[in-house]
């Protein structure tokens, strides 16, 4: 978001526009600052305002609207044990970082791999007294060198607490989502040995389409009595999605609402894919908050690689994601994969609710508003709707239908005012599951006055 609360679309610059090139974003609130940090992948892009060396980039927040960019927080001496793979070409950057403050110092999962695309990989633990680092490593967490492609890639870290016991959350792809024992004193590998892999807790059948699962993470809701991993599915650059499977205990197994295993039986229920709302007036580009014509919009793909975030400020859940910006100019085709990309990307941070024991998200992102509820006879009218396909990560372009309090979509969703991200003013919005378990997303079709 910019300086007033509003994510840039098609502005790139990260000194104007913080949300820019966050990607595999994290959050933390920090009890000593009173300030939110998110930390993301590397990315370098100096031409948009973002530090050349690599480093683990962290912005940062007092409401979880503004965000500033604060540069890179590994230290030197990390950055060069980090990369460093023996007789291999170093790693080029860190992905996937999780950071969390814990006993008095703040702990940095951060992932270092041999090459894109290969499962030899390492979660490195990093240390520092302050959020904005320098962060030292303490040692490696997990540890795939070596290992057969069926077995998971020790990548894309997240940490689960129950009481005084945590877990890492890991995995990206091959061998899927493991969970593993940490000592809670070190934060390092419990058993002592980082290659000691854990437990499966989700993992695709071979040969199914879309690729994944990856981008996973576990979080316990006491209201709901259940621990939720939420993981993401499809292609990175446009058919990326957000999926979730609960259980009663950390270790699972998760299901999906038809009781199916998320190990090789299914894929999660879907929560969220591509999509297109009408944009009529949004605020980009401009200084003072306004549009201007030559604005390109396509709606917002491949939200994903996600994480659950409860705020300790508001008593509120969010979900913090990163989305690729849909305009067509932004479309690169892949020639290797035969398919079409989009580059560009931001951090989204989506209020989150549950519905009958499972989490919905929100159709539009966070801009500070106390989400009030309303009831289905006051939001009878015109809505924009749109329905997540389980199967289909295809984008999702909102169609009109009028909408009575007795239809499915009002009496079984969660209603609330929010601001308009695509048109500027106020809306209604609703979200939640149709009576066949697919989530859908609904705006009202013309601004409240």
């Amino acid at each position: 978001m910019d300086e007033n609360g509003i994510l840039r679309l098609n502005d790139c610059n990260a000194e104007r526009n913080p949300a820019a090139w966050s990607h595999d974003p994290s959050m933390m609130w920090d009890p000593a600052s009173g300030r939110y940090y998110s930390y993301s992948t590397d990315v370098y892009r100096p031409e948009a305002g973002l530090d050349s060396r690599i480093g683990i980039p962290v912005r940062s927040s007092a409401d979880l609207v503004h965000f500033q960019y604060e540069g890179t927080v590994l230290s030197e001496a990390a950055v060069r044990e980090g990369r460093d793979n023996g007789a291999y070409p170093d790693t080029k950057e860190f992905w996937a970082p999780y950071t969390e403050y814990v006993q008095g110092e703040y702990r940095m999962y951060y992932s270092a791999t041999r090459a894109f695309g290969s499962s030899e990989s390492r979660i490195w633990l990093a240390v520092s007294d302050s959020p904005l680092g320098p962060f030292e490593n303490r040692g490696v967490a997990a540890d795939t060198w070596g290992t057969e492609d069926t077995d998971p890639n020790a990548i894309d870290a997240h940490v689960i607490w129950q009481e005084e016991r945590s877990w890492l959350v890991y995995g990206s792809f091959f061998g899927g989502i493991y969970l593993k024992e940490l000592d809670s004193r070190s934060g390092l590998a419990k058993c002592g040995d980082p290659r000691e892999l854990g437990i499966c807790i989700s993992r695709a059948r071979r040969g199914t389409l879309p690729d994944g699962p990856e981008g996973a993470a576990v979080m316990y809701c006491p209201e709901e009595d259940w621990y939720y991993l939420f993981q993401s599915y499809g292609w990175l650059g446009d058919g990326y999605d957000i999926r979730v499977g609960r259980s009663r205990s950390v270790c699972g197994p998760y299901r999906d609402m038809e009781g199916k295993s998320l190990v090789e039986e299914s894929r999660g229920v879907k929560l969220a894919g591509s999509y297109c709302f009408r944009a009529d007036r949004p605020r980009v580009l401009t200084g003072d908050g306004g549009w201007k014509q030559g604005w390109k919009w396509g709606g917002l793909r491949g939200p994903g690689h996600g994480v659950p975030f409860f705020d300790p400020v508001t008593r509120r859940w969010f979900f913090v994601h990163h989305i690729r910006d849909g305009a067509l100019v932004n479309r690169i085709h892949d020639e290797k994969e035969g398919r079409d990309s989009y580059q560009i990307h931001y951090m989204m941070v989506r209020p989150m609710f549950f519905q009958n024991g499972w989490p919905v998200l929100s159709p539009e992102p966070y801009q500070g508003e106390i989400p009030e509820p309303v009831s289905p006879m006051e939001a009878e009218g015109q809505w924009e709707l749109i329905v997540f396909d389980e199967a289909d990560n295809q984008m999702k372009t909102a169609v009109s239908l009028r909408l009575t309090a007795d239809s499915e979509y009002l009496k079984n969703g969660v209603i609330f005012r929010s601001r308009d991200f695509e048109n500027g003013g106020e809306t209604l919005c609703v979200c939640g599951f149709r009576n066949s378990g697919l989530a859908y997303w609904g705006k009202f079709l013309y601004n409240v006055v």
